[in-house]
């Protein structure tokens, strides 16, 4: 029997058990399950610095890859499905369909669909001193800096 998971997903099932998976994000054995947060704003927050941290730790430890700003994505599709396409070896001229790929929301029909992301109404929410220190907090697990930083990770493409 083949597995359907990608090459890359099992290499990281093959290196880490799921409580190495757990305290390699900073948190032991399941306690990242029962996690708590202080605000709404926190759990999103938590979902992007788990990927900063991810890409982060893969490049150390040698993995060529590389990383987009959502914001040139939105501002420049075509431009950065280009770059990206040409970063993995591919078809350049494939960007448009990557285009139409993206406009899809590749989370629908789960708890972080875009459209159950707007009924949060993030957007809405002030961040207070007390918010700011939270989120600077989570960030400082996660080694990353201050959410009022501009943060761009080293091969990072723009």
């Amino acid at each position: 029997m083949t597995s359907s998971r990608t090459p890359l997903i099992r290499l990281i099932e093959n290196l880490m058990s799921p409580k190495m998976f757990y305290d390699w994000l900073g948190y032991g054995g399941n306690d990242m399950m029962n996690m708590q947060f202080e605000n709404q704003l926190s759990s999103c927050v938590v979902i992007s610095l788990i990927s900063m941290k991810a890409y982060v730790d893969f490049r150390r430890r040698g993995f060529d890859i590389k990383g987009i700003r959502y914001d040139d994505l939105v501002a420049r599709p075509f431009e950065i499905c280009q770059r990206l396409l040409e970063a993995c070896g591919l078809d350049v001229s494939l960007a448009e369909k990557a285009i139409t790929c993206i406009k899809n929301d590749s989370q629908r029909n789960t708890k972080i669909s875009q459209t159950n992301l707007k009924k949060l109404r993030i957007q809405d929410l002030e961040i207070t001193p007390q918010i700011a220190e939270s989120l600077n907090s989570l960030a400082a697990k996660y080694d990353m800096p201050p959410i009022n930083e501009e943060c761009i990770l080293e091969g990072t493409m723009y």
